[in-house]
């Protein structure tokens, strides 16, 4: 039999992984996978990236991206992921572009 998560997940591995998904705005699908509660908010950024093909940049302006849970934009990064929790094995992030204007 295969377990499966409330969202519709197939659940493999380690029982203590936490299913993590980040949406991004501008993207057609969002970005899963499954990590160990101790993994940073930062390691899930930066895959979360990845698979978005965004990165933090200074150009005329610069942009950085966030995570956010529930309305509230993470800027601990170094915090595990297990913080996050509020129930269950299953977080969902948004990805958050903030664009800072630069000088003229």
């Amino acid at each position: 039999m295969i377990e499966t998560s409330e969202s519709g997940a197939v659940l493999t591995g380690d029982p203590r992984e936490i299913q993590v998904t980040v949406d991004y705005l501008p993207a057609a699908e969002p970005f899963h996978h499954r990590y160990t509660p101790e993994t940073t908010a930062e390691t899930v950024r930066d895959a979360a990236m990845k698979f978005f093909g965004v990165q933090d940049r200074t150009e005329r302006d610069t942009y950085h991206y966030f995570l956010e849970i529930h309305g509230t934009r993470i800027t601990d990064t170094s915090q595990p992921i297990s913080n996050f929790l509020e129930h269950g094995h299953e977080l969902h992030f948004h990805l958050v572009e903030q664009i800072t204007p630069g000088s003229s």
